[in-house]
């Protein structure tokens, strides 16, 4: 583990029982979520055996877990939005809970600021995303006001993040066999309804084992395994291992809504993309601001640094609105209790009709 890591390993995540290894094992599986335990057993220098028996601990307690996402190619194929939801006072938590249960709500965030809520949506089309807004959303008993910024373009996501708890031998250890290749847009295709299936299946566990998804959907073995390498390997879905934030050593998440000019935005993005705290780097239009950006910190004292940092890094950026992340409710469609850990998941059924069963 490296030392940057074990001063952000705090006492926190300590008191639910995890350590080093298990921080440094989700380190593992974030290089390669669905790894064998033999592979990862290896790297960590554990026997396989415990290796299993440490993440099953893990993900039976909600502390960590591994979900699909729609790939480069396929995210291109669906339109996000981040959506600024105003609630009528004291209906907040409602209303967070009640979006939480609908498919096409990946993430809700409860933030301070001028709004309440912040929910990432995905549909299928910009008319699906005004029916959601209107419809859906925006009868929403306890809704007051909504603002949507449309998603133009991803440089960082959170399954990019790591906790650094690995070192340099371990990394290579993985990297030795091959991980899952990470394709680009041009691979992608249209989605049987097999493969969709398959997604969705994937989001009660991203390491669910091929035999048990072949029982699901009602197919052999090698067709899943067959379907499952070039959903992957064509760049439409994308596998992460995700943390319960307080496990993670880096507890306190912020968002920043920014504007720079529109020539240097790719730039600046892929450059916020490799600071380390960075969790989410999001190009937006149809708003006031045309990039968003969220990062995980140690502390509240390390929003206002890194604040600074940027504007001396980027002069040219403006902030335009900044929060702080009070609770997650649900992240990449995992359900989340007070603490951050997982305590169910919804599907993240971007295809379904946004108004349905709302």
């Amino acid at each position: 583990m490296t030392d940057d890591a074990q001063d952000s390993f705090t006492a926190l995540g300590m008191s639910y029982g995890i350590d080093e290894t298990d921080l440094s094992l989700v380190h593992a599986l974030q290089l390669d979520p669905r790894a064998p335990w033999t592979k990862v057993g290896a790297a960590l220098d554990l026997d396989p055996v415990t290796v299993a028996r440490r993440w099953a601990r893990m993900a039976d307690a909600g502390l960590a877990w591994v979900t699909p996402q729609l790939g480069q190619g396929q995210s291109a194929r669906v339109f996000t939005a981040v959506v600024e939801v105003h609630c009528e006072a004291g209906r907040s938590l409602v209303v967070a809970e009640t979006l939480a249960r609908r498919p096409h709500a990946f993430t809700v965030e409860h933030t301070t600021g001028s709004r309440d809520l912040l929910v990432t949506v995905a549909v299928p089309s910009l008319a699906a995303l005004s029916r959601y807004l209107v419809e859906s959303l925006g009868a929403l008993p306890g809704v007051r006001e909504t603002r949507s910024h449309l998603v133009t373009s991803v440089h960082a996501q959170g399954g990019d993040w790591r906790p650094r708890a690995l070192d340099p031998r371990q990394r290579a250890r993985l990297a030795a066999d091959g991980g899952p290749e990470r394709a680009t847009a041009a691979g992608a295709r249209r989605l049987t309804a097999q493969d969709r299936e398959l997604m969705l299946r994937l989001c009660a566990d991203g390491r669910a084992p091929l035999t048990s998804l072949a029982d699901e959907l009602g197919v052999s073995v090698s067709t899943v395994r067959r379907r499952l390498q070039a959903l992957v390997a064509g760049g439409d879905l994308e596998l992460r291992c995700e943390v319960a934030q307080p496990m993670s050593g880096w507890p306190i998440a912020t968002w920043l809504l920014a504007e720079v000019p529109g020539a240097e935005r790719e730039d600046i993005a892929r450059q916020l993309a490799e600071l380390p705290e960075t969790r989410v780097c999001l190009g937006l239009t149809g708003s006031r601001g045309n990039l968003s950006y969220s990062a995980w910190l140690r502390s509240l004292d390390d929003a206002e640094r890194l604040e600074q940092l940027l504007a001396q890094r980027f002069p040219r950026l403006v902030v335009l609105d900044r929060a702080v992340v009070l609770r997650f409710v649900k992240r990449m469609g995992r359900l989340l209790d007070p603490v951050g850990r997982s305590v169910g998941v919804v599907p993240m059924d971007v295809w379904s009709d946004p108004f349905e069963g709302s």
